[in-house]
């Protein structure tokens, strides 16, 4: 259990220390639109 504790603070740092996404105003789809099936 010490080691999950270790691991999620070591996580929490990292995320800290990578920062904050650019704020996105509008969405882009993730996924090519070729291909797609339409219903």
């Amino acid at each position: 259990m010490a080691r999950a504790m270790k691991a999620a603070v070591e996580a929490g740092r990292h995320a800290f220390l990578a920062g904050r996404m650019p704020r996105n105003y509008s969405a882009d789809a993730s996924s090519p639109m070729s291909g797609l099936i339409r219903s």
